[in-house]
């Protein structure tokens, strides 16, 4: 079943993964490669179907040049 709930913090996390990867002009596989995971995990995460460690967030953050903060920036309470 996928999760397209807008009251999953899954979906807002993953949203602002794509906005931040898109302004930096880079392709969900050219982002994957770069963080070391498969393009399909990677799109899994983005559409919010899976919830991710502080590890992957950290490299995701460090990759994309922000902080990890950054990350969970406008998520809902």
């Amino acid at each position: 079943m996928k999760i397209r709930s807008t009251d999953n913090i899954n979906f807002y996390f993953g949203n602002n993964l794509r906005l931040y990867r898109e302004a930096k002009g880079l392709s969900q596989s050219n982002f994957a490669e770069l963080c070391n995971i498969s393009r399909a995990y990677y799109g899994r995460i983005e559409r919010g179907e899976h919830s991710i460690t502080l590890d992957l967030c950290y490299k995701i953050s460090n990759n994309l040049g922000i902080h990890i903060s950054d990350l969970f920036k406008d998520l809902p309470d």
